[in-house]
């Protein structure tokens, strides 16, 4: 039988397989596009309110409503040493060399399939059935007093499983009502506060509403989900390989969503083409001169260093929003005496914004060592909230840009540059 899923011999049914055992979905003929809901989708899902959004709510973007996307999913010109995502990709080519799929077709299948995953993989039952487990829980360890209470207790104990429970209990923990009992987190006790001022499963109820969530807001989210209103084009691999971009655009802005575009900049010629260009363009800025860039991204292009600036000099004649963002890594690319580099890059660039994001040790990220075939741990190159804060602020005091938006979950830090620091950065039109 012929192998369906293989696309001249280079997307093989192997690569489309391993992919779709984890939450992608690979979509159109010829299996070059992918969506794929990220953490903070499923987040606003179990809650529906506004502070379980990622750190593009700055921007006005509701992640329960974010359809994050790649037209380019086997391509990349760059094998980045921080790229969480599988690095084989890269190895399928430095160049969009199948045939694209139609935009209008390719942006139809993501609904479908978007649309798919909320209703039967992140289903509604799924989040009202947590809200009921959390009420059980904290009513449970009420009644059984002061004390530690495992998994596999509350398991036994509330009759679900333990997935369910792992889930009620880290929304729960985040919440701060309840906490750890020991260091290998394999304890829980109740919050002293609702130790002691809590007396009824219906006081624990009003408590959950007020403080974390109502199945009316769960419901309204899972509601608001089924019709994604932005797109985030930057899952993975380079998009602007993408030979249909402008067309891709504006798909989606025919269905009234604003748009993202994630680049690492390689392709200025293709930025210049960008008609309808994107609501908001994200140039990645991997290091301060070309040494680093080029052991940061490891590139698979001449001239990749040149061609990034290229991109980041045609920012200011763009007349949509921009930014460039820092991809931070420790002891590599973000060090104090990197920031007038840095800075001067930006003023000549004259973006909207600037970003440092630490970047995301998971998955492939984990392999950073070997990348860089380097002797230290993979936690050596991980900058945490506070260093990256201390650098945010000297970063600040150098450069002159003002911090204009934190987020520690998301170890981020927005600046403005050509913006206003007291004016909103809310996307208000597509």
């Amino acid at each position: 039988m012929k192998n369906r899923f293989i696309v001249d011999n280079r997307i093989t049914n192997e690569f489309v397989e391993n992919y779709t055992k984890t939450t992608y979905r690979i979509i159109g003929k010829n299996k070059h596009t992918a969506i794929k809901p990220c953490h903070w989708l499923e987040q606003r899902l179990m809650t529906g309110r506004d502070n379980r959004n990622c750190y593009k709510d700055v921007f006005g973007i509701k992640s329960h409503r974010c359809l994050q996307n790649t037209p380019s999913l086997p391509f990349c010109n760059h094998q980045c040493v921080f790229c969480w995502r599988d690095i084989e990709t890269g190895s399928l080519g430095s160049e969009f060399n199948v045939e694209p799929d139609d935009p209008k077709d390719i942006v139809g299948e993501m609904f479908r399939h978007h649309q798919d995953i909320i209703q039967n993989h992140l289903p509604l039952r799924r989040y009202l059935d947590n809200y009921e487990i959390m009420i059980d829980i904290l009513y449970y360890m009420l009644l059984n007093g002061e004390g530690s209470h495992n998994l596999d207790s509350l398991m036994n104990k509330i009759h679900v499983s333990k997935t369910k429970i792992v889930r009620a209990i880290n929304l729960l923990k985040n919440q701060n009502f309840v906490k750890p009992r020991n260091q290998g987190l394999t304890g829980f006790e109740l919050d002293d506060d609702i130790q002691c001022c809590i007396d009824s499963r219906e006081e624990i109820e009003v408590l959950i509403n007020r403080a974390l969530t109502t199945p009316d807001e769960i419901m309204q989210a899972h509601s608001e989900a089924m019709i994604p209103n932005h797109a985030a084009i930057s899952l993975d691999g380079e998009p602007l390989l993408y030979p249909k971009m402008s067309e891709l655009v504006q798909e989606f802005k025919n269905r009234n969503m604003t748009t993202f575009i994630v680049t690492n900049g390689t392709l200025p010629d293709k930025i210049k083409d960008l008609n309808p260009l994107p609501s908001q363009l994200y140039i990645t800025l991997p290091a301060p001169n070309e040494q680093i860039y080029k052991q940061v991204c490891r590139p698979m292009i001449k001239n990749g260093w040149k061609k990034l600036n290229e991109s980041l000099e045609l920012l200011n004649s763009l007349s949509c929003r921009s930014l460039i963002r820092l991809t931070a890594i420790k002891n590599l690319n973000i060090d104090e005496t990197y920031i007038e580099n840095y800075t001067n890059i930006i003023k000549k660039a004259n973006p909207n914004f600037f970003e440092i994001k630490g970047f995301t040790l998971q998955a492939k990220a984990l392999s950073i060592k070997d990348r860089l075939k380097s002797d230290k741990e993979p936690h050596y190159y991980f900058p945490d909230y506070e260093f990256l804060e201390d650098f945010a602020v000297k970063f600040e005091e150098i450069s002159g840009f003002p911090i204009i938006y934190k987020n520690q979950v998301s170890r981020d830090f927005l600046f403005a540059v050509n913006w206003d620091k007291d004016k909103d950065p809310k996307i208000t039109k597509l």
